[in-house]
């Protein structure tokens, strides 16, 4: 024989005569076991619904001064999750619908309940319990889940929306309906959003990457997953999207594309620009033997001036070019940097237009780095050089430098980074910034978005090289019209001490000495 289910019932009913009648039906359901609670008034129920548990709740429509709806609406709003089947007098429609929309598991007419029907009820109230609870623990197991999941109707209107989206994007579902998806989140990525819709429609899936913006205007990159949800009678009723965040790790792949392609650029062009040094040099000399042989010559000499200096630069286009292809050398010693940003500060104050505002502000007692003052100069003016260029038509600059720590996951999202103590450099501007197609190739030799006679394209690719011969890294980011910002990071010296000036020369104590004097000597 089989086991009866045992049912907690709460009835809240301020009639004990329906109590006992509603006791006694129960009494005779086949089924379950029934356990059965009495609450007498509206408060004493409300009370028992918030503070116990129960497995089903029958509530009479009329409790005094109150009503059963009056009731379901005040259990919802104190978060009871009991299922609630409301007992009315008599049929009434409106009543039932207010009832089913307030959330009551099911209504019964009073004169029309007999043990049959009220186990029947029972039983569907703890099978949508069931139900509702299996929804509500997948939605939460979407919720705790990293990847943003969502869900459109045909009419692209979003109708789900979960916790990881929300914190992806920093949009709320109530935002996402309100603004619309596609308008909001792919506002420069039109074209694209349309090819996804017209193959998932028309193939069922699809699959890429997509680009979004934020609410706090940053971007995403995303491996975008598309599918077409179809119901039980075989329509398609919505498509379910699921984004994984790829934005680091593009940046990471991107960064170690640039590094070996600047590794193989720099292989390829040391060999091309030894050949070309070795071919100026006989110009160079036979421009000095002719001058000699046609110093008279006024016209001749012009012509021989001419070659000399084209000749000349391009001796130091190939000197820049080997210091980018084989590291830069020089000598190294802690060094302070307040005097190299002083003297950065009289040239771009002395040759910058007045139309771009400089600003340079460095943290006070900066610590000690390893290397030469005069390249890491030669860093921050290029630098502003191009920032300078990127601003025809004026703007700020804006020169910075502070102590900074990396930790391991820092370090990795730059293939050249390791962890530990760095000074960082920026130098930021508000010009006409970089394309993302330009952006990865900023730091070639030779490439170059000015005309022929505005710059060589070496300016960066010697700032790269002076800073990875530092043991540092460069990292940029840049917008479209709004400008852009190069950091480099330098490491800190290990010691602080014996302390160089922006001349590159160290400042080296020297002993007095016991009275020794070097006397030169006197020829025979």
């Amino acid at each position: 024989m089989e086991s009866k289910e045992r049912v907690h019932i709460l009835l809240i009913e301020d009639d004990e005569d329906d109590y006992v009648i509603a006791r006694r039906m129960l009494s005779k359901t086949t089924g379950i076991t029934p356990d059965l609670d009495w609450a007498s008034s509206y408060d004493e129920g409300l009370a028992k619904l918030v503070e116990l548990s129960y497995d089903v709740c029958l509530i009479d429509y009329r409790l005094g001064a109150r009503t059963g709806l009056d009731l379901l609406h005040d259990a919802g709003d104190r978060g009871v999750r009991t299922p609630i089947i409301l007992l009315t007098g008599q049929g009434d429609y409106n009543i039932d619908l207010r009832a089913m929309m307030a959330g009551a598991a099911d209504y019964l007419v009073k004169s029309e309940i007999d043990a049959s029907a009220l186990e029947r009820s029972i039983r569907y109230a703890l099978e949508r319990r069931i139900a509702e609870d299996r929804i509500r623990d997948q939605a939460q197991y979407l919720d705790n889940a990293r990847d943003a999941i969502c869900a459109y109707d045909l009419d692209r209107n979003v109708i789900y929306w979960n916790k990881s989206a929300e914190r992806l994007t920093g949009y709320s579902l109530q935002e996402m309906q309100d603004e619309g998806g596609d308008a909001c989140l792919y506002s420069s990525g039109g074209q694209k959003i349309e090819e996804a819709w017209e193959e998932v429609l028309s193939a069922g899936e699809w699959t890429g990457e997509l680009r979004q913006r934020t609410k706090d205007d940053d971007e995403l990159i995303v491996e975008s997953r598309w599918t077409l949800v179809g119901e039980d009678t075989g329509t398609s009723s919505s498509v379910l999207v699921i984004n994984t965040d790829i934005t680091e790790r593009k940046r990471l792949e991107s960064n170690i594309l640039r590094g070996q392609r600047m590794e193989s650029i720099g292989t390829l062009v040391g060999g091309i620009a030894h050949d070309l040094g070795n071919l100026l040099v006989p110009i160079l000399l036979g421009v000095n033997v002719l001058s000699n042989r046609y110093s008279d010559d006024e016209k001749s000499m012009r012509t021989l001036e001419m070659i000399r200096r084209s000749a000349e630069r391009g001796s130091e286009m190939v000197k820049q070019v080997l210091a980018f292809a084989r590291g830069v050398e020089g000598e190294r010693v802690p060094l302070k940097l307040d005097e190299v940003f002083e003297e950065v500060e009289k040239i771009t104050t002395e040759t910058f237009p007045t139309s771009i505002n400089v600003r340079i502000d460095i943290d006070d007692d900066l610590p000690h780095i390893v290397g030469d003052a005069t390249q890491i100069q030669q860093v921050i003016i290029n630098l502003c050089v191009n920032a300078r260029d990127a601003m025809p038509d004026g703007g700020c600059l804006d020169v910075q430098a502070r102590p900074i720590r990396l930790d391991a996951s820092d370090a990795r999202a730059n293939p050249d980074a390791e962890d530990g103590e760095y000074i960082c450099i920026s130098v930021s501007d508000t010009g006409v910034g970089i394309s993302p197609n330009d952006l990865d190739k900023v730091f070639e030799p030779y490439f170059t978005t000015k005309s022929a006679d505005e710059g060589t394209g070496l300016g960066l690719s010697t700032v790269y090289s002076i800073v990875t011969s530092h043991e540092g890294f460069v990292d940029v980011y840049s917008e479209v019209g709004k400008g852009t910002t190069f950091n480099c990071f330098l490491p800190l010296a290990d010691e602080n001490v014996g302390e160089a000036r922006a001349d590159g020369s160290a400042n080296i104590d020297v002993g007095t000495g016991h009275g020794e004097a070097v006397v030169q000597g006197l020829e025979e």
